[in-house]
C-alpha cells in the first residue's frame, strides 16, 4: 500500500533540489523584507510623538498583523524547502 519507487524521485532530484532553492530564496528574502519594514515601522512610530490617534494605533497594529503572518510565511517556506531538500536524499 505505501510501496514507494525510490528510483524515479532519483531522476527528479535535481529538479526538486532546484525548486527547494527557489522557494528557500523567496522565504529568506520575504523574512529580510519583512525584517526590514519593522524596523523602518518601529523608527517611525518612536519618533513619532506617543500620543497617537485611534486610526494610527489602529495602521501599527494592522501592520503588525501583516509583519506576523510574513513572518509565518517565510518561515513555512524555509520549512518546504528543508522537506523537500531531505526528500531527495531518501535514495
Amino acid at each position: 500500500m505505501l510501496d514507494f519507487d525510490y528510483s524515479t524521485l532519483a531522476r527528479v532530484a535535481p529538479l526538486v533540489n532546484s525548486l527547494a532553492l527557489l522557494i528557500a530564496l523567496g522565504g529568506a528574502w520575504l523574512l529580510l523584507a519583512t525584517r526590514w519594514r519593522r524596523q523602518l515601522s518601529n523608527t517611525s512610530t518612536s519618533l513619532a510623538d506617543s500620543r497617537l490617534s485611534a486610526v494610527e494605533q489602529g495602521a501599527v497594529a494592522a501592520t503588525r498583523r501583516l509583519d506576523r503572518f510574513f513572518y509565518g510565511f517565510g518561515f513555512s517556506s524555509l520549512g518546504l524547502a528543508c522537506l523537500l531538500s531531505s526528500l531527495t536524499r531518501l535514495t
